[in-house]
């Protein structure tokens, strides 16, 4: 019986590249097995069964969304992914976060008997906050007509409120009972401005948005809470219900938020 001739040398059935052929083993047909996939993935594409498996891949998820369809706990619409918590709209994931958020400071509180914000404030927070505050009195200082225009303008929105009510911040605290209603943890009375979880007054329909200065329409809020939120309508506060039934009824346009 004759042996077969080894051959030393191959051509690629692909790129045509020329390939040593070792002493043993299969005789290969390719260069390497990046044209080996390249060549079956052009085969597939030219007789149509790459389209075909794409199309049966895309007709299982879509099976498999429509079984697991449920409803988003914020809005209602539906969310096909399985795993999914939210919707994904951007009104729903910020009120997931600080529900993920509100429930994980509870957590720790109820484990090591304090809050974890007001106990572990950072100092870099801390020196952030008090450069803030320097700088703004510094441009006040280096900019008193642009100042004085802002407090004016300030003091306008106010005077121009559709209703003006005369209260104090305590009243406010107190029929909050001393709960931030933008973040929902407590505050605490002992900490005095501007110190970051100090108690602040947050109107929820800003006054720059044509919002009023009434009991109804201001709620408890840490100053870095209301610093943060700025002249955003908030939809997720938790200070809904009945007064923000009672802004609707007035004419507060609530829907324009950025």
């Amino acid at each position: 019986m004759t042996k077969a001739i080894r051959p030393a040398f191959i051509e690629c059935g692909r790129c045509g590249m020329e390939k040593k052929v070792g002493a043993s083993g299969p005789i290969p047909t390719y260069c390497s097995a990046n044209c080996r996939a390249a060549l079956k993935y052009e085969r597939s594409r030219q007789d149509g069964r790459y389209e075909q498996g794409l199309a049966e891949a895309r007709q299982r998820t879509a099976e498999r969304a429509t079984a697991t369809v449920r409803p988003c706990p914020y809005c209602g619409d539906d969310m096909l992914h399985p795993r999914r918590k939210q919707c994904g709209r951007p009104d729903c994931k910020r009120n997931f976060d600080a529900d993920r958020m509100r429930d994980w400071h509870r957590s720790y509180q109820a484990e090591h008997g304090r809050p974890y914000t007001t106990a572990r404030m950072s100092e870099g927070q801390r020196a952030y906050y008090k450069r803030r505050r320097q700088e703004q009195s510094h441009w006040r200082q280096r900019y008193p007509e642009a100042a004085a225009a802002y407090d004016a303008r300030r003091r306008m929105r106010m005077e121009q409120a559709r209703t003006m009510e005369a209260f104090a911040p305590v009243d406010v605290h107190t029929r909050d009972e001393w709960t931030c209603r933008l973040c929902r943890l407590p505050i605490d009375p002992k900490v005095a401005w501007p110190d970051p979880m100090s108690a602040s007054v947050d109107h929820i329909v800003p006054l720059s948005r044509g919002g009023e200065h009434s009991m109804i329409n201001v709620q408890s809020a840490h100053l870095s809470c209301n610093s943060s939120k700025g002249d955003r309508v908030d939809h997720g506060s938790a200070a809904g219900g009945p007064r923000r039934a009672a802004l609707v009824d007035q004419g507060s346009d609530l829907g324009i938020c950025p």
